[in-house]
């Protein structure tokens, strides 16, 4: 069979993808971290590769700011964050943001139905709760004595109440005052560029020098707007990449 330049072209980008993948850096085999992964909701949502720049980003990130989730689901990524701050003797805080709104396939064609894709038993609302519920069980199982400052918001409600600087109150009934820096900020919230690159420009407001920045589903293998913005990231003067793993870590670098 006769290839075109451009199948061929395809071909090799898919191989170069493939093994891009088989080179993903991986933190020492740590038992902990694989219960977690079958014991909270959302495995697959997980990278291997994410565990290794969670980690990175929080042994290396700079003192005297908070650590921020945004988007959080059913709390496997806010629990492995907890568990690395403590593992590598970090004092931050973590705090966190999700509407916990049901997202489904048939939105992203328009089609926009009170039940979950594929059950027509299921609402959208009580999806919602449930993963809602979920998140707090699972935290408040595996982190009862070191609970993040959870809050069901959009990112962008967030930030409109985090530039404020009020005291409030989150999901678990704790109280804390907004708008500290940030040391390390995970940007797992919509995948949609526009929203990818409020979430940035928002971070950076309050990103200490040095501090990090990790996207998720930010491979370039990734359809997703996160994919997209990387091409900002890389020539952002400001910001140094110090891994693709396959996911972009970026570290604010002022020249001050």
């Amino acid at each position: 069979m006769h290839l075109t330049t451009y199948q061929k072209m395809k071909i090799i980008k898919k191989i170069k993808i493939a093994l891009s993948l088989l080179k993903v850096k991986e933190i020492p085999e740590d038992l902990f971290i694989q219960r977690l992964r079958s014991l909270v909701i959302g495995e697959g949502m997980l990278h291997r590769g994410n565990i290794y720049l969670i980690n990175f980003a929080l042994k290396n990130m700079p003192n005297n700011g908070i650590v921020l989730e945004i988007g959080s689901y059913g709390g496997l990524s806010t629990n492995l964050i907890l568990y690395l701050l403590k593992k590598n003797d970090r004092i931050e805080k973590l705090i966190n943001c999700d509407p916990w709104i049901y997202e489904g396939y048939n939105d992203k064609q328009g089609i926009e139905l009170n039940t979950i894709d594929g059950r027509s038993d299921i609402s959208r609302n009580n999806y919602s709760k449930y993963m809602r519920s979920n998140f707090i069980k699972s935290t408040k199982f595996l982190n009862k004595n070191n609970l993040p400052y959870s809050f069901q918001l959009t990112s962008d409600e967030f930030f409109i109440t985090y530039r404020k600087k009020l005291i409030v109150t989150d999901i678990f009934n704790q109280s804390i005052q907004f708008g500290a820096k940030i040391s390390f900020a995970y940007i797992d919230g919509n995948h949609y560029y526009e929203y990818v690159k409020r979430d940035f420009e928002n971070v950076d407001k309050y990103l200490i020098n040095l501090g990090f920045i990790l996207f998720d589903d930010s491979m370039d293998s990734s359809q997703f707007g996160s994919s997209l913005f990387m091409k900002e990231m890389k020539q952002n003067k400001n910001y140094q990449l110090i891994n693709k793993n396959p996911n972009y870590l970026f570290k604010k670098t002022l020249n001050l």
